[in-house]
């Protein structure tokens, strides 16, 4: 248990936050600034305050603010991270951000987030924005010391998960310094229990899978701004392991020397966060509970929900690794045949809490459902996302949802279904440069992926093809040429090896040039109207 008396002011800035979940998230960040900076406890240049008035936790980096979390009265928690002056163009797409001054003169604002709006602590340009600044103050000449002022249990509650639960343990009930471990088993009344209604209908392992465009991705944000401080996203890409997804070892230089620490992945963090939904500080004390009381507590607790993009593109029976099993839902911690495992790196005893959610999207134009490995699809639900015509009307005479319906019977007719368009594409059309611009820049160069540039096949699907009989003007596809072989020889002074007929094909010039004032919109009526 802690006894610094030093610890203290820590503890009471915790409990006036009031808020465990933020507080947790804020030490995330704080650890991602220690990662960042790359500077040891104590160093000169560093000064982690914490303050009674304004019951708030700063890393101050040479003087500067460059990250705080607060909660003024009643208000809701705040995050501040600094970013530069000019980064406030380039934020103003995130509308719900509020600037406010680091001081008068200064180069640097603080970005402020509510909690409300916590989702917004993940969006890319903040981030790069808050990176490039952490960076800026490290290197300026406006240095320390600070040593008077620094609380080096806040740099160690960055690094040390379980000192961190211990100090919010403490926060929550400062008794719990005196209780014995047995003491945290107790059971709680039954009546003090209600089920969670999230929990009836949801898969706890789900993947939506369809082609591009079909609003998988979009179909993720619900959960991010209801549950904003309950969910987790992370994105997988083709070199994404289970050292970062679970835990693993980096390497770090501190003075000089090259050290190795372990660092936990984001699946282990959702983990984590799940456990405190139902009231355990660690997974420690979630395993020493007694079974029927852990039961409980995880079937009645709020769900967390860590959220997959693109979850195929990773190898995901190399980044789950042995966590696999884990995943089943009669396998869980609270589940009727639970179990656990010790991790290769901290050597930890770690489950998967009943009430983690895992939802992940797949883009089946990268992988089919049936290439994918057969545990995986065992031990996840799928649910299919399909382009939704209906939601398209009509642009300049152009009906939006019947051209959609013909391009995707024809791409499924010469390939699959697997690879239709999604309505997505089309969803911001409002005019017919819209139109044109769309299929320059994104239907038909993915059409060219599809078909590996067999242009007679693209033209099949645009209704190009001489037989549909469209206008050779209203054409988005065209015949540049046919070399026969009289041709060939002359382009050549020879015959080629191959004497078939050769055709080569263009871009109606006037879709290439932009110059969409001349292009009917009977080019794309006729694609569904023969």
């Amino acid at each position: 248990m802690l006894t610094d008396t030093q610890q203290q002011p820590l503890i009471e800035r915790i409990r006036d936050i009031d808020h465990p979940e933020a507080v947790r998230r804020f030490f995330g960040l704080l650890k991602e600034l220690i990662d960042i900076v790359n500077l040891p406890n104590g160093d000169a240049r560093l000064a982690f305050v914490v303050r009674q008035e304004k019951a708030s936790i700063t890393a101050h980096i040479n003087f500067f603010q460059a990250l705080r979390i607060q909660r003024q009265r009643r208000s809701e928690v705040e995050y501040h991270l600094t970013v530069k002056k000019s980064c406030q163009d380039r934020l103003a797409i995130l509308e719900e951000l509020v600037f406010e001054p680091i001081t008068e003169k200064s180069d640097y604002v603080a970005a402020i987030i509510g909690q409300s709006n916590v989702h917004l602590l993940y969006q890319p340009v903040l981030r790069t924005c808050w990176e490039d600044c952490l960076l800026e103050l490290v290197e300026t000449s406006k240095r320390g010391p600070h040593s008077a002022r620094h609380n080096a249990d806040v740099y160690r509650a960055a690094e040390d998960e379980a000192f961190l639960s211990e100090l919010i343990r403490l926060a929550d009930d400062p008794t719990l310094g005196d209780r014995r471990p047995n003491d945290y088993t107790a059971e709680e009344p039954e009546a003090e229990y209600e089920t969670d209604p999230e929990q009836n209908s949801q898969p706890h392992n789900l993947i939506l899978f369809g082609p591009p465009g079909t609003g998988k991705t979009f179909a993720l944000q619900p959960y991010l701004r209801e549950t904003s401080d309950r969910a987790s996203l992370i994105t997988f890409h083709p070199a994404y392991s289970y050292e970062e997804f679970v835990e693993g070892i980096r390497p770090e230089v501190i003075n000089g020397q090259i050290s190795y620490r372990i660092r936990k992945g984001i699946f282990y963090k959702a983990c984590m966060s799940a456990i405190q939904q139902a009231g355990y500080a660690t997974l420690a004390d979630c395993l020493n509970d007694s079974v029927e009381t852990r039961q409980q507590k995880l079937k009645k607790a709020p769900p967390h929900f860590l959220l997959i993009d693109e979850i195929n593109r990773a190898n995901v029976a190399s980044v789950f690794g042995d966590l696999i099993t884990l995943l089943e839902t009669d396998k869980r911690l609270g589940a009727e045949n639970e179990l656990w495992l010790t991790l290769p790196y901290s050597q930890e005893r770690f489950g998967v809490p009943l009430n983690l959610f895992v939802v992940a999207t797949m883009n089946t134009t990268d992988k089919s459902i049936a290439l994918l490995d057969i545990a995986l699809r065992r031990r996840f639900s799928f649910r299919e996302i399909a382009p939704d015509p209906s939601v398209l009307g009509i642009v300049d005479g152009v009906d939006l949802a019947q051209l959609l319906r013909t391009i995707n019977e024809r791409i499924e007719y010469l390939l699959d279904r697997d690879h239709q368009i999604g309505h997505a594409y089309l969803t911001t059309v409002e005019t017919l440069a819209d139109l044109c611009t769309t299929f320059r820049d994104r239907i038909i160069p993915l059409l060219q992926e599809y078909f590996f540039n067999d242009w007679a096949k693209i033209q099949l699907v645009l209704g190009d093809n001489a037989a549909w009989g469209k206008d050779p003007d209203l054409r988005l596809v065209r015949v540049k040429k046919k070399y026969t072989s009289a041709a060939a020889g002359k382009l050549f002074g020879e015959l080629p090896d191959s004497i078939d007929e050769v055709v080569t094909y263009e871009l109606n010039p006037y879709l290439q040039q932009g110059d969409f004032e001349q292009i009917s919109a009977d080019a794309f009526v006729k694609i569904y109207q023969k």
